[in-house]
């Protein structure tokens, strides 16, 4: 086995996964010699999602940062890092002894505080009193994020939720009921439903108190595990495309942990 050099680098059973996937995204031999090798630009972008830190302070063990980064926005502009999100997912999903592809999904949103570099569609949200950006995520019952989006904080949930549900309802058609808090009720309940024949579930609380709501501490749950990547917990990306693309490299990394447990037994998360 290929000794890590850091914890956020992949296993080699972990890198026969994206490797496959990067095969089928190229469409050619990954063993054809390259001037860079991409397993240690994987590890790269997953290094800045886990620390948090600047393209230009990537260790020098690494690929030039350019070179990184060239891949990187390749990879973010061609969409692979949703599907090999999705290509994840449905590993582990069989696994688990379930249908790779879920019926059932819920949705919830983060609101992000932003930086300079974030600026752009940025907003403030008056509820949780942060300025940036909303993560908006649909989840499957164990977790795994089916489709991410991101937005300014200013726009309400139940109106970010039209793009964030038309994607999820295309990526994954087999899904039938979405759990929601309070914040998705009115006319968006009757959207869903003529226009995808879904039901979007509204769970509610029984009192003031705080509780744990069922279904939706799933959710909730998966916005704690992504919160340990620190290149999430605040907006420095210039174009939520990238943001969004952040939220998938988080999300393949976790998942992956999943898969393979003993491999990351010793590995911090």
């Amino acid at each position: 086995m290929t000794d890590k050099k850091y914890p956020s680098d992949l296993t080699d059973e972990e890198w026969e996964v994206i490797k496959a996937i990067l095969f089928k995204e190229e469409g050619r031999s990954m063993g054809r010699p390259r001037e860079v090798d991409l397993r240690r630009v994987w590890d790269a972008i997953s290094y800045i999602n886990k620390t948090g830190c600047q393209w230009a302070y990537l260790p020098h063990d690494f690929p030039p940062s350019t070179t990184v980064n060239y891949h990187y926005q390749k990879w973010m502009k061609s969409g692979l890092f949703e599907r090999a999100n999705q290509e994840v997912r449905r590993m582990l999903r069989k696994k688990n002894g379930r249908n790779e592809e879920p019926s059932a999904g819920i949705i919830d949103s983060q609101s992000v505080k932003g930086t300079a570099e974030s600026a752009e569609e940025s907003g403030f949200d008056g509820g949780k009193k942060v300025k940036g950006r909303k993560h908006h995520i649909v989840v499957d019952t164990i977790g795994c994020v089916l489709v991410a989006l991101v937005h300014a904080a200013n726009i309400h949930d139940s109106k970010g939720a039209h793009s964030v549900l038309e994607r999820v309802l295309e990526a994954v058609p087999t899904l039938r009921r979405i759990w929601a808090d309070q914040g998705y009720q009115g006319p968006l309940i009757e959207w869903v439903k003529k226009t995808f024949s879904c039901e979007l579930e509204i769970v509610r609380r029984k009192g003031k108190k705080f509780e744990v709501l069922p279904r939706h501490w799933v959710v909730e749950r998966t916005f704690a595990w992504l919160s340990r990547y620190r290149r999430l917990v605040r907006e420095y990306e210039k174009k939520p495309a990238s943001s969004i693309a952040m939220i998938y490299v988080a999300s393949i990394r976790i998942m992956l942990k999943k898969l393979f447990p003993k491999t990351n037994e010793k590995c911090p998360s």
